[in-house]
């Protein structure tokens, strides 16, 4: 029987391993959230804004909607690798509940931006359509800004799981476990004023700390991945 030449055999495609993908993935996932908070920061409404103000908004900036939807399908496919390259470094014990709790926090982080997005978008096409019905433009804004409101509570776990898991990992520094801690707990206060927020009170500002802490991380992070390949 004739052998089979070695050159027959296909060669494996060799892929990036996991921390590298994660790490590339959790600073992609940071620009984009950055870019998406600059533009809706400079020219979005403001939670008690009037509908009419509301209104002209998304007949105004139907494109920029555009972008941001597509600039949130980018970051979520980066925060899902770095996710998954985290995970993979934090798989031994001391540190794989809170990484699995952190995991739990980030799908709600997904779920509820997910939802968030996707009513921007419904209020862009309503919009766009002509001669929108303010009531319904109302309930959506409102809609719109109770997930965004909500939305700290999953990104606190998130934090704070995470943050505890790579310490105890050796991945970051041991003070990232005292400084997620306190930032998911900023997070979830703000998440719990959300009905106050949607008032126009600026206590949900209160979560703007936690939510530059979380930035922070996922870059320190990431970089960290990146030279523990």
């Amino acid at each position: 029987m004739a052998s089979v030449e070695s050159s027959s055999v296909p060669t494996a495609v060799r892929l990036a391993p996991p921390r590298v993908i994660g790490g590339v993935g959790g600073l992609v996932f940071v620009t984009t959230v950055v870019v998406q908070n600059v533009i809706r920061g400079s020219i979005a409404p403001k939670n008690d804004a009037a509908v009419s103000k509301v209104v002209e908004f998304y007949a105004d900036h139907r494109s920029t909607t555009l972008v941001l939807a597509a600039l949130f399908v980018v970051g979520a496919v980066g925060g899902a690798a770095f996710n998954a390259g985290l995970l993979s470094r934090l798989a031994a014990a001391p540190s794989r509940a809170p990484a699995l709790a952190g995991t739990i926090g980030f799908i709600g982080v997904f779920a509820l931006f997910s939802s968030v997005v996707a009513t921007d978008v419904a209020l862009s096409g309503y919009v766009h359509l002509g001669s929108p019905n303010t009531d319904v433009v109302s309930a959506l804004w409102m809609l719109h800004n109770s997930l965004f409101g909500i939305l700290g509570i999953a990104l606190g776990i998130a934090l704070a799981g995470f943050s505890a898991a790579a310490a105890a990992g050796g991945l970051v520094a041991a003070p990232w476990k005292q400084a997620g801690g306190v930032a998911g707990l900023l997070l979830a206060v703000s998440a719990a004023t959300t009905p106050l927020a949607l008032d126009g009170s600026p206590v949900m500002f209160v979560g703007l700390v936690g939510f530059l802490v979380w930035l922070v991380f996922v870059a320190t992070t990431s970089r960290a991945l990146l030279r523990n390949r």
